[in-house]
């Protein structure tokens, strides 16, 4: 018995550097769009200025896990991958930039600045999720709803929900990362054609619209 003892120490205090693994770090995703949003023409809002709110989003969207859902909808989270930015900052990051970009207005300000706006911006990022069927295939969804408001009177000037859903081969986290970066791609252009689209429309004598 004293023999197995000693042979059982040697074996946990030599061998333990076979037995102990290094963990691999997690890997960081971030959304990614090329950044080439479809400009529109001219607009009625160019003498505007535009004030984007801070986004709104569920609190499991405003961290750096990344989750998945199985067909049973329990959520589950990636362990060997993370955002690198949340998924709500990253797209507060898009649409301004987008925004700024676009020459719809005359200028476009963030949620903090000190400087006098006419219409507020506010979008909740409702979904952005992937779930994984039971054949390993995988489901994406991103959704977002926008509001276009006058400033001083609260008028909603204008609203659209946007979704759009893909579906891939490989129920993973590349796959996952991949669809919603389209997505967010489509979105950033989807909102300035709309936005573009109200400016053209709202105030126009011929739609019998109060002046933006």
């Amino acid at each position: 018995m004293k023999t197995y003892l000693l042979w059982l120490t040697a074996v946990l205090l030599f061998g333990g550097c076979s037995i102990t693994r290094e963990v691999p770090p997690a890997v960081a995703y971030q959304l990614r769009t090329p950044g080439t949003a479809a400009l529109p023409s001219p607009t009625r809002c160019r003498k505007h200025v535009l004030r984007v709110a801070l986004l709104q989003s569920p609190k499991w969207l405003r961290g750096t896990d990344i989750y998945y859902s199985a067909e049973a909808n329990r959520m589950y989270r990636y362990t060997r991958a993370r955002w690198q930015i949340p998924p709500t900052d990253r797209l507060q990051q898009i649409v301004e930039n987008a925004l700024s970009d676009s020459g719809i207005f005359a200028t476009v300000v963030p949620y903090k600045s000190l400087a006098k706006n006419d219409l507020l911006l506010e979008i909740r990022l409702e979904a952005l999720s992937q779930t994984v069927t039971d054949k390993g295939k995988g489901r994406t969804e991103f959704k977002a709803y926008a509001v276009l408001i006058e400033q001083y009177s609260r008028r909603v000037v204008s609203q659209k929900t946007f979704v759009y859903r893909q579906e891939q081969e490989r129920g993973d986290v590349q796959s996952a990362m991949q669809a919603w970066s389209e997505d967010a791609a489509r979105f950033e252009n989807d909102l300035i054609a709309w936005l573009g689209q109200v400016c053209e429309t709202v105030g126009n004598p011929e739609h019998g619209d109060a002046a933006l």
